[in-house]
């Protein structure tokens, strides 16, 4: 092992702040290393009652150098990192309100020499103490960062890092000569080494800093498997992490389930998820109030609510809003131009077995919304028209309100020319993709499009160089082969997309406030059939690799960055953690590519993009629930707060109900440059040390729901971006393993059957089910897909011979084909 020296950043000290103020009582939670010379004792204070604002401030701790010791001898140095680590609910009988926020702190105790393999190390300290028997292959080391679930086999570019912070202290340099391994979980044996590469400096504390002296740790030549992990000797060990399929498969799995935990207008239920909840949102008024920037709508006691479902929750609230337009453009476009990425029955949705690709069924789910929202009724002056979404006068609570107990009253909001204009195009592209499947609703579709567009041609100049309109005219003439809808296609791409156009028509590519993204145009230059202009069509190609060459509009591209965040300026909510938004150009440039090689690396942009939010970033942390080893645990989500807790919502009896945490696929914003300045959010934010201005702009998070701007997200922003990723990531047309997942359920089967119902004759080989609930129609094989009619409760599948777990999964339906559809049950089938 090499001897490691280190030099310090900033000089390591004290922290202790003002008397006036008693010390926290703490308890010791963990030990652990953050560089070769450095142990960190982890303590948890007690839950305080926050009130935010000047009354809200770090906790005070002991840390007298003299009482921390290490084998009996004092720390060389000693310094602090404080973080708010969860949050309960609001105390809201209080005046003013308060919140119960719990720290966790971590103090760092600089040792004369490095951690010795094997060596006991007892750590004494105010708070009790604790040992750590030291060893490279055991010792978690929060220095070394990686993605924490897995990373992708399509890049030939990967890699950890390594970049120590010690809080008020700073940062440590490691010299030349450093070296790390890679350790085959399972069989130990290294099968990687080398040497750390120095990348930058990035000790700064303004922009897209994480306060670190930054190392890279390659792992290009890791083989598809694992786990693995990566160990630095003398400080210990990364997390654990998977090359290929089986890591991609995972993520693309709960990244798109996050959204169909979304749902509005709809319960979720076994064996789809076991995070259940009763239907929510299930009827609006039509009230079309007029849009504002600070979106409130009040509903009439006498308004007449009507059904509506479709579409997607916002956030943590229940907001169906104008910006949602963008979550079924962009998954039908990722279809258009990746089509063998996604397969049917790959998520466990309700529509898994329809011979549609799931992710196709959850944008259609989107596009739902938009139908509802369509103005149907001839007499109406505005027939055609599309409202722009629904929303109610104020905010439900967390650990109040779930989606399915929320009493608020929604109504909607007025027709927009925007919304209205990009519906015409959502219902022509989402007719386009499923007419080889349902050509029935595609000509329905079709239909409302047409409609949309009649009416823009009534109240707007859909002819201008607008976002808005040319994505409509191309899906109208991709679903219809109408020329006129191609001129106006093509008249719009050339000003606004070829020559670059005036803001905020631009093409930006990661700017989310420029008017076009690649999903607005792309499909033009997928296969769909139509004659294209093929000038237009390079030029339009030509756009998309551009940016990819010099970078996207708010940050270069990962490889030569200290972190692959993607943005560097504007990081405002969500900016850290949607790096969809900025691998978005990259993937359609990898169609594109000049050659294997520029291929090669728009690939490996985006693969690198998607190992920020999972782990690889200056926290060590992933920012997406259900996905990693660190994941929050107080996002702003309010159904998580029923599942975490194991609480009834008050919404109707679950007969699963017990705390299995925080609903899984949620993107919280992360970090920020600034900072709301609410009481509610102060409450968590003022608990940080160093305060939240003194910390590098990628380390100002803090894990509280009420910290808004850090814990909150929503599915048009952080989430549908970075599932469309992932799903670029993951072809499951290639992989046996696509279809796989289990149905998500309690108890020996997922409907009402009983638990033997679905036997192993022990002769035959033959599956045979028995005693099905009544709303099982149809029974359907897992091993070969095989499908039989349910007859009086009973089905046979006489072969293959089926093998000990065989699984078959039960529908409520059939089509005209006789085919199951809906799917409503999961049996495990086993000998008698």
């Amino acid at each position: 092992m090499n001897t490691i020296t280190l030099s310090i950043a900033a000089g390591i000290g004290a922290s202790v702040l003002g008397a006036s103020f008693a010390q926290a009582a703490g308890a010791i939670v963990g030990v652990h290393a953050a560089a070769p010379q450095v142990i960190v004792v982890e303590l948890q204070t007690a839950t305080t009652n926050e009130a935010g604002g000047t009354a809200t401030r770090p906790d005070v701790l002991d840390l007298a150098l003299s009482k921390w010791t290490v084998n009996g001898q004092a720390a060389l140095g000693i310094s602090r990192m404080s973080t708010p680590y969860d949050e309960q609910k609001a105390l809201a009988t209080t005046s003013p309100n308060l919140f119960p926020v719990t720290v966790r702190h971590k103090i760092y105790l600089r040792l004369d020499k490095p951690l010795a393999q094997g060596q006991p190390y007892t750590i004494a300290t105010p708070y009790g103490a604790t040992r750590l028997a030291f060893d490279s292959r055991v010792t978690y080391c929060e220095s070394i960062k990686v993605n924490q679930t897995g990373y992708s086999k399509l890049a030939s570019s990967r890699f950890a890092n390594f970049g120590a912070y010690l809080g008020d202290a700073g940062s440590l340099k490691l010299p030349a000569g450093s070296r790390y391994e890679v350790i085959d979980e399972r069989s130990g044996r290294t099968v990687l080494g080398g040497e750390p590469q120095y990348i930058k400096d990035d000790t700064a504390i303004a922009s897209a800093s994480s306060g670190e002296h930054v190392y890279r740790l390659r792992l290009d030549q890791l083989v598809e498997g694992g786990p693995y992990f990566v160990s630095v000797p003398g400080c210990g060990r990364s997390r654990s992490f998977a090359i290929g399929d089986d890591a991609s498969r995972k993520i693309a799995y709960v990244s798109a389930r996050g959204l169909y935990h979304q749902r509005c207008g709809t319960a979720l239920k076994q064996p789809y998820t076991r995070y259940t909840r009763e239907m929510c949102h299930a009827t609006v008024a039509d009230t079309r109030t007029p849009w504002v920037s600070t979106p409130v709508l009040s509903v009439p006691d006498n308004a007449l609510m009507k059904p509506l479902i479709g579409g997607h929750h916002d956030a943590g609230d229940f907001d169906r809003r104008p910006m949602h337009t963008i979550i079924p453009i962009l998954m039908l476009s990722y279809f258009d131009a990746f089509p063998t990425h996604f397969v049917d029955r790959q998520y466990n949705i309700p529509e898994s077995g329809n011979g549609i690709p799931d992710f196709v069924d959850e944008a259609l789910w989107a596009v739902l919304s938009w139908e509802n929202l369509q103005v149907m009724d001839t007499h109406d002056s505005q027939f055609g028209g599309v409202r722009a979404g629904t929303e109610m006068n104020r905010h439900p609570a967390y650990g109040v309100h779930s989606a399915a107990s929320d009493p608020g009253r929604y109504g909607t909001w007025a027709v927009s020319e925007e919304v209205t204009a990009l519906s015409a195009g959502i219902f022509a592209h989402a007719a386009r993709v499923i007419r080889p499947h349902d050509g029935a609703r595609a000509d329905a579709l079709v239909q409302r499009a047409r409609l949309a567009w009649r009416y823009l041609e009534k109240t707007a100049a859909p002819g201008a160089a607008k976002a808005r309109f040319m994505y409509p005219a191309l899906q109208l003439y991709l679903a219809t082969g109408e020329a006129r809808y191609h001129t106006l296609f093509k008249n719009a791409a050339q000003a606004i997309v070829v020559r670059d156009g005036t803001w905020p028509e631009q093409y930006l590519p990661g700017n989310a406030s420029a008017a076009v993204q690649s999903a607005h145009f792309v499909s033009y230059l997928t296969a769909h059939g139509r004659a294209v202009d093929p000038a237009l069509t390079q030029a339009l190609k030509d756009r998309i690799v551009y940016f990819a060459d010099r970078g996207g509009y708010v940050g270069p591209a990962p490889e030569s960055q200290a972190y692959p965040q993607g943005a560097t300026k504007f990081l405002s909510w969500g900016a850290t953690t949607t790096q969809g938004k900025y691998a978005d150009v990259y993937a359609f440039a990898s169609l594109f590519a000049a050659n294997d090689a520029r291929k090669q690396t728009y690939i490996n942009a985006v693969s690198q993009y998607a190992d920020f939010s999972l782990g690889l970033n200056p926290l060590g942390r992933s920012f997406v629930t259900g996905l990693g080893t660190d994941t929050p645990q107080s996002p702003a989500h309010l159904d998580s707060y029923f599942t975490k807790y194991g609480l009834a919502d008050g919404a109707g009896a679950d007969p699963h109900l017990k705390a299995i945490g925080n609903v899984p696929g949620i993107v919280v914003y992360g970090p920020t440059e600034g900072r709301s300045g609410a009481a509610y959010q102060t409450a968590v934010s003022n608990k940080l040390y160093p305060s939240w201005d003194r910390l590098p702009v990628l380390r100002r998070w803090g894990d509280g729901w009420s910290l808004i701007n850090s814990n909150e997200f929503s599915t048009w922003e952080t989430m549908v971006w970075n599932a469309a990723m992932h799903g670029f990531l993951y072809n499951a047309s290639q992989d046996p393993k696509a279809t796989s997942t289990p149905a998500e359920c309690d108890g020996a089967t997922c409907a009402q059957t009983k638990p033997n119902a679905c036997v192993i004759e022990p002769a035959t080989g033959a599956l045979a089910l028995s005693a099905l609930a009544n709303n099982i129609v149809c029974v359907q094989r897992t091993d070969n897909w095989a499908q039989q009619r349910v007859v009086n409760g009973k089905a046979r599948f006489a072969t293959p011979r089926a093998a000990p777990g065989t699984r078959v999964y039960g529908f409520s339906g059939m089509n005209s084909y006789g085919a199951c559809t809906t799917k409503v049950a999961q049996l495990t089938c086993e000998m008698p």
